[in-house]
């Protein structure tokens, strides 16, 4: 009986491990098809959207966030925002940012954030 509980209290542990919320705020009513599970959204920090060279429109908002004591590092957080971006059909993320919130009692919440973007090629036909 102890060792089902000991295994059931790890297995709780491992899946808090990377415990994230997430949210997308849309800026259109359009439906994008989804990129494949290969394609690579490039992303682009807040200081470097001027590398941006094609015309683009932002779709929208991710926020993603986690606290470092559960695993959440600004690596993952990033990786989950590529796979939200892929989903909603943008071709990259810019002004991509990651925020560090350290708390009194030595925990910190990471908060990354960015804008989606498709190009115009990627826009839907009417």
């Amino acid at each position: 009986m102890q060792k089902r509980i000991l295994a059931i209290s790890m297995s709780a542990v491992l899946l808090a491990g990377c415990a994230t919320s997430t949210r997308y705020v849309g800026y259109s009513y359009d439906q994008f098809t989804p990129k494949d599970k290969a394609y690579v959204v490039s992303v682009y920090p807040s200081s470097q959207t001027s590398n941006v060279s094609k015309p683009y429109f932002v779709i929208g908002k991710v926020s993603i966030e986690g606290f470092a004591g559960n695993g959440v590092n600004p690596e993952n957080l990033m990786a989950q925002a590529r796979v939200l971006a892929r989903k909603k059909g943008a071709d990259a993320i810019i002004n991509a940012e990651t925020q560090v919130y350290h708390y009194y009692y030595g925990d910190a919440l990471l908060r990354f954030t960015g804008e989606l973007i498709v190009y115009p090629s990627s826009l839907p036909h009417s």
